[in-house]
This record gives structure tokens, sequence and C-alpha cells, in this order.
């Protein structure tokens, strides 16, 4: 089954990256104040980026990668999706696809 992987702007200008089978109905969850913890304090404004992965495994492992890397990398990956695409396949190799909403 698939799923999302997502990369979201907050008010604080963070970014918080999660994984979902549904994003859109994540994202409504993050906005009424019923997600995770963070998006509660710094409340999501916009999706930046979507990403389609096979499987829960492999999502939640791109979302632990992306989660690594710092704001200037998040911001560049956000800006050229291609290059994080290329980056997860080498670096964990596994296979995504940015995903147009």
């Amino acid at each position: 089954m698939s799923y999302y992987v997502y990369m979201l702007r907050c008010d604080n200008n963070s970014i918080y990256t999660g994984i979902a089978k549904d994003f859109q109905k994540r994202y409504e969850k993050h906005i009424n104040g019923e997600g995770a913890k963070y998006t509660k304090i710094y409340r999501p404004i916009k999706i930046e980026r979507v990403f389609l992965s096979d499987d829960r495994s492999s999502a939640s492992r791109v979302e632990k990668f992306i989660q690594k890397k710092n704001k200037i990398e998040k911001e560049l990956y956000i800006k050229e999706p291609s290059l994080l695409i290329e980056n997860i396949l080498k670096s964990i190799g596994i296979k995504i696809t940015e995903k147009n909403f």
C-alpha cells in the first residue's frame, strides 16, 4: 500500500515532515490541532512538498532521512525536489516520486 511523505511549512517558518496514507486528511488534522505535538504548537500554514513511497516502511525511512537534515538542506529539497529523490535513492536505496497536489 502506498504512503506519502509530506513537508509542511509551519507558522514559525520551520519545516515539519511526516507520513500518511492520505496526506490531505492528515494535513487537515494538523490544521485542526489533532496532528502531532509539534504542529499543535507551530501550526502548519501550507504543504510544501509531497512524495509517494511504495509502503509504510519505505516512507518511514524517507521521513527519518529528511528529519535528520538541517533547515538549509530541507529548503533546498523543497526548491529542488529532484535532488531529494536522487539523494534518497543513493543514500538509502528507496525510490520515491514527487506528488503534485
